[in-house]
């Protein structure tokens, strides 16, 4: 049993297994960015992973690789340090984009969500299909990537734009596969085309 707040045992098997998903997930992102023209932020993705202050985490929660370590820090502290680290300094996350309202329709909410730039949701896009695979692994299928997005988008702080631009994508990946999304986002989507 786990006392909220109280932190994991760090053993070789959680830590070579937290650094063989987050490299492997690293690397299909990468392969990813790169089919695509996106070649900075393939090399540039989730380095943050590898700081103490997620990585340590990371070892602490690590569990069979097929769910994030973050969302056992979550269960057990109510929320995720690690995870607050790296949605500041990533700016392919959606939670990145917010700001302060100047005028907040909902004094309830003063944060709004501020429309990502396109290169950002691309790798937003390559970042949840890699993790697609990372997690489901051998059952992966083209559909998981847009269930996933349908599951979770009710309580998503996104920008109206960046969901439809989103989730539009998706469901190419969805209904015509791998080979035609990555030729929309290389030859369309990322060259400014409107949606």
């Amino acid at each position: 049993m786990r006392i909220a707040g109280e932190t994991q045992e760090i053993t070789w098997k959680k830590v070579k297994g937290h650094l063989r998903t987050i490299t492997e997930h690293k690397m299909l992102v990468m392969k990813h960015c790169f089919r695509v023209g996106l070649y900075r932020q393939g090399l540039m993705h989730d380095l943050s992973k590898y700081m103490p202050a997620e990585l340590l985490m990371g070892f602490s929660y690590y569990g069979d690789g097929k769910s994030s370590p973050n969302n056992e820090e979550r269960r057990g502290k109510g929320y995720s340090d690690a995870w607050m680290h790296h949605k500041g300094r990533n700016r392919h996350h959606f939670e990145y984009w917010s700001d302060y309202a100047l005028k907040a329709a909902d004094a309830k909410y003063p944060l709004q969500a501020v429309q990502m730039p396109r290169k950002y949701v691309a790798e937003m896009l390559m970042d949840r299909i890699s993790a697609s695979k990372n997690y489901n692994k051998e059952s992966y299928t083209q559909h998981d990537p847009l269930r996933y997005f349908e599951r979770g988008k009710s309580h998503y702080l996104m920008h109206p734009q960046t969901q439809k631009e989103l989730r539009g994508m998706l469901r190419i990946l969805d209904q015509r596969g791998e080979e035609e999304l990555f030729r929309f986002v290389k030859e369309y989507y990322l060259k400014g085309y409107p949606i």
